[in-house]
């Protein structure tokens, strides 16, 4: 075929082309630029309709305590530190059996060996071994936190280890749709509050959606290296806990 016939053929199927992509942009400005109110479509221009968020939040107790805590031990060759790590560790696990935690509620949370070094002679040497194990602890019996905390240490030795202790709702649900209930309720009216101040009729509900929700925890920590022999309790109290929803909500303007 001559070049000088294909070349205005190319040309002409490139003129097409673009031809079909601006009738393309047209229909699709058309389609997010119309606003009517119609059933079951949500609109994704952010400059239509009222917007706005909402929260709720309900004040609970908290019902379980979230313990983690084990042992830290040395010894000169891992079998060493492991022995002895393994004895420390039991003492505690049985110790915590003893004051009604379940079995099910204890589980290993990390596990470490590790070398211990030191300078000697100018280079790192291998003195021993360092070996750690941490189990997180759920007890539900939170007002016995102290007394099962200070016998578990006890029964641990010198090697036990307390990282950290917060408080807990083992079953937020409720609290979660109460505080829902109370974030959509607070939208909608500030919503109704905005449209009011515009002089404008609030539609309908147009797309609603949960934009976060959490739970402050009550933290305690208490680094165990050196236990005392002292039967006071360690005094823990777990006071109270914010369970908070937060919403955004968009209606339609008639």
């Amino acid at each position: 075929m001559d070049k000088k016939i294909l070349l205005p053929i190319v040309s002409g199927l490139l003129v097409v082309s673009l031809a079909g992509g601006v009738v393309g942009c047209a229909a699709s400005t058309t389609d997010e630029t119309d606003t009517t109110d119609s059933p079951g479509v949500i609109w994704s221009q952010q400059n239509t309709g009222v917007w706005v968020n909402g929260s709720g939040e309900v004040v609970v107790s908290p019902d379980v305590a979230i313990l983690t805590l084990g042992v830290e031990s040395m010894g000169a060759s891992i079998d060493a530190a492991q022995a002895q790590a393994a004895q420390a560790m039991n003492a505690i696990i049985n110790s915590l059996k003893a004051n009604g935690v379940l079995e099910t509620d204890i589980k290993t949370s990390s596990y470490y060996i590790s070398p211990v070094t030191e300078w000697v002679d100018n280079r790192s040497t291998i003195v021993g071994y360092r070996v750690s194990n941490q189990a997180e602890v759920k007890i539900r019996q939170i007002a016995q936190t102290g007394s099962i905390l200070d016998e578990a240490v006890r029964a641990g030795g010198d090697d036990s280890r307390v990282n950290g202790l917060y408080f807990s709702i083992d079953d937020p649900s409720a609290a979660y749709e109460q505080a829902r209930t109370l974030a959509i309720q607070d939208a909608k009216a500030r919503a109704e509050q905005m449209a009011s101040v515009a002089g404008i009729s609030l539609g309908k509900l147009i797309y609603i959606t949960e934009t976060s929700n959490y739970i402050p925890r009550w933290d305690y920590s208490k680094d165990t290296g050196m236990v005392s022999s002292a039967p006071e309790i360690t005094p823990i109290s777990s006071g109270e806990t914010t369970v908070t929803v937060t919403v955004q909500a968009v209606y339609s303007i008639k």
